[in-house]
């Protein structure tokens, strides 16, 4: 609407010129680059649409040229600070599979490992360190991809003209891109050297633009605009609290001479008031959109002067639709132990089918989330009237050594030491050996895999031996600590609906020895269990750890068979269900409700252990026993994030809990029992995994303290 109004002016202003004699004018628009400064631009050009100044031309370098791209296919100022201020950028610039990509069963494994170092055959292997911009790319190609084929990959032909600028590792050269991929253009022109890989187009390795025209105002010049509008976000900060803040002024520094000629070239340059931010701030990427904003409002007067006796002309072209060609074939290069039939699976574009952007960029995504590979990309070979859909894929080395660490003050340090080969015959299998030091202590080994067979099943194979240290409470007096080993197997196949809900079938078989005290006599010291499991989950959470909103609902069971120590066998069930409600950008409502039955005489290795951070007040493992209901309700509050990072939010919580024991089906294993206990806790997701704290009070005045860092590392059995 806004650009329709701007075109209407814009052709009644030429009218007008050519009866009154006077010149138009053309406008073209630099947008320097600077990382989360380049945010900026976006309010630049909000407040030239708003003053009716129609732009002709556009440029951008690094993060400029995200800003100018978008703009130039077509993407209002509006469109662009929705996209640009929401997307978790501290996702788009890891290696990871960001979370919302993961399905549930996934998520739940979490990120174990806070070290990992690849191996080929079990040699280390140090990588590069840079990070691949993957998850950029499928971003950018989710929102540029059908705009450059639709302008037959002629930046001139799109919406509005439009060159970035990358330059090229090897000769320095600068690169000027004026048609292909605007994806490889804009990911060249973004790759910050020694934070991000260089991108690869047509044979060369190209790297940041900003490292030789960090203000693209030349480029525009071919075009012969009449006025020429620059926005320069770089400033000389004194803090620098990550690498892509001193790369960047690194950068600055040495293109300060590049800089001073590329604003002589301009007609009017915009200096943004940036100086509260620093180049990585991508969390205040609001606050930084603002202040292009005020910049631009307090000097559109003077712009407005100098623009004054000349009508404006806004060059445009004709946004259309192009039809899409038929897939002639879709071939995969670059597999060296994958399958093709194995990857295959995951691709939804087939021969015969019109070319859909949007089903390419989702084959894009299921191909990142199998894991199997470092770096997916495709190109679109043409022939007449078809077109070879190519996907390139670069494998992991699928060796890794992996160190985790967990700690909570209630079990000490735990450490965990994992030796895993993936795709095992190119099957995407995985055999893998971990064991964790400390409390629980856990030796396993296993093979896991997202298909069996040629089923479209998830499985996992293992065998452990677990040593635990339980406590034994009477009436909530400690009695005695014991140790239970456990030698075990296990056989899991599981099916994920979508990437919010999952279940698993299998079969579990645990021997357990109880290392109990001597006036506890022989009786339950061996027990066996053993029978099949099955595990439902359903999740909406949009976080695992601290979540702000959505539901939760999961139901998990256990048939023991019969056998020598279990005579009658037993069942056991428990459900969790979970809703948060998020009230504006902070606070945070949570309610949870449990239940847990068992029925018959669980055995001592299967009864439900509650405590510590489950009921705040209460000791660690205080209630052991068949049938449990516990209700909690939290009210959170996010005071910061931590390193300025929407990833690690920093909570305050206000936590009560209640729970009844055995509340309905009373036997003589146990008496019905209640609790409440109500505290205060701090949270908070950190690089090396969740980090809470919380103080508790219960009903019988006992006070408890208890801080954990980290995953849990095992389940304790």
């Amino acid at each position: 609407m806004k650009r329709g109004l701007l075109l209407l002016l814009v052709l009644s202003a030429v009218f007008f010129a050519q009866e009154s004699g006077r010149e138009p004018w053309t406008i073209g628009v630099a947008l320097s680059g600077g990382a989360a400064l380049g945010m900026a631009h976006i309010g630049i050009l909000k407040v030239l649409e708003e003053e009716g100044i129609p732009i002709s031309y556009i440029s951008g370098t690094s993060m400029g040229s995200i800003v100018a791209g978008m703009y130039a296919a077509g993407y209002t100022p509006d469109e662009m600070d929705s996209i640009l201020t929401t997307v978790d950028w501290s996702a788009l610039f890891s290696n990871r599979i960001p979370e919302d990509r993961m399905t549930l069963a996934r998520r739940e494994e979490g990120h174990r490992n806070i070290v990992e170092i690849s191996h080929r055959w079990f040699v280390p292997y140090i990588p590069s360190g840079v990070v691949s911009l993957q998850n950029v790319e499928i971003f950018l190609t989710e929102l540029l991809a059908e705009a450059a084929y639709d302008a037959n990959y002629n930046f001139d032909s799109l919406a509005i003209p439009f060159r970035c600028v990358a330059a090229d590792v090897t000769s320095g050269e600068k690169v000027v891109f004026k048609e292909g991929s605007m994806v490889d253009a804009i990911r060249a022109s973004i790759a910050i050297p020694g934070v991000f890989s260089p991108a690869r187009v047509k044979g060369r390795d190209l790297i940041d633009g900003g490292t030789v025209m960090n203000l693209p105002v030349e480029p525009l010049l071919e075009f012969e605009p009449d006025f020429i509008i620059a926005s320069d976000v770089i400033r000389w900060t004194p803090e620098a609290r990550n690498i892509i803040d001193v790369v960047t002024r690194t950068m600055a520094i040495v293109t300060e001479q590049n800089r001073r000629e590329q604003r002589k070239l301009a007609s009017v340059v915009l200096y943004p008031n940036v100086d509260r931010f620093l180049p990585s701030d991508f969390a205040r990427a609001k606050e930084l959109v603002a202040a292009g904003e005020a910049t631009a409002r307090v000097a559109m007067p003077a712009i407005k002067q100098r623009l004054s006796d000349h009508p404006l002309v806004l060059i445009r072209n004709p946004c259309h639709s192009c039809p899409r060609p038929a897939v002639n074939q879709v071939r995969i290069e670059g597999l060296r132990v994958t399958r093709e039939v194995f990857v295959r699976r995951h691709i939804a574009t087939r021969a015969g089918d019109s070319l859909d952007f949007k089903m390419l960029v989702a084959d894009l995504e299921r191909l990142r989330e199998t894991g199997l590979f470092r770096h997916v990309s495709h190109r679109l070979d043409f022939s007449d009237s078809l077109v070879d859909v190519v996907f390139t894929v670069e494998e992991e080395d699928y060796g890794l050594y992996g160190l985790g660490l967990y700690y909570d003050n209630l079990r000490g340090f735990a450490v965990r030491f994992e030796v895993a080969q993936g795709n095992l015959l190119g099957t995407g299998a995985r055999l893998g050996f971990s064991t964790t030091l400390g409390e629980p202590q856990d030796w396993r080994v296993g093979v896991s895999g997202a298909r069996f067979l040629s089923l479209p099943f998830t499985y996992r194979i293992q065998g452990y031996r677990n040593v635990t240290r339980h406590s034994f409470y009477d009436q909530g007096y400690w009695l005695f600590d014991y140790i239970t080993w456990t030698w075990g197997a296990e056989a899991e196949f599981g099916y994920s609906l979508g990437r919010s809900a999952y279940f698993t079938l299998g079969y579990a078989h645990r021997n357990h020895y109880h290392q109990l005290p001597s006036v506890v006599g022989d009786e339950n010291r061996d027990e066996v269990t053993t029978g099949p499991t099955l595990h439902v989950r359903v999740s909406t959470l949009d976080d695992l750890s601290f979540p702000n909103r959505g539901f939760d609902l999961a139901f998990s069971s256990k048939l023991g068979l019969p056998n020598e120590t279990s005579p009658e066998g037993f069942f056991k069930g428990e459900v969790k269900a979970s809703r948060y409600f998020q009230f504006g950008d902070r606070v945070v409502l949570g309610t949870s409700l449990a239940y847990g039955l068992g029925l018959d005489t669980l055995p001592r290795s299967e009864l439900f252990r509650i405590g510590g951070a489950d009921l705040l007040g209460a000791r660690e493992e205080e209630f052991a026993n068949q049938e449990y209901v516990s209700a909690r309700i939290v009210l959170a509050y996010r005071l910061f994030d931590l390193l300025g990072n929407k990833r690690y939010p920093f909570r305050v919580e206000l936590i009560t809990d209640i729970a009844a024991f055995n509340p309905f089906f009373r036997n003589e294993a146990g008496s019905e029992e209640t609790f409440m206990g109500a505290g205060l806790g701090i949270g908070t997701r950190t690089p090396i995994g969740p980090v809470r704290a919380s103080l508790g009070l219960s009903s019988t005045r006992k006070v408890r303290f208890h801080v954990a860092v980290g995953v849990v590392p095992r389940e304790r059995m």
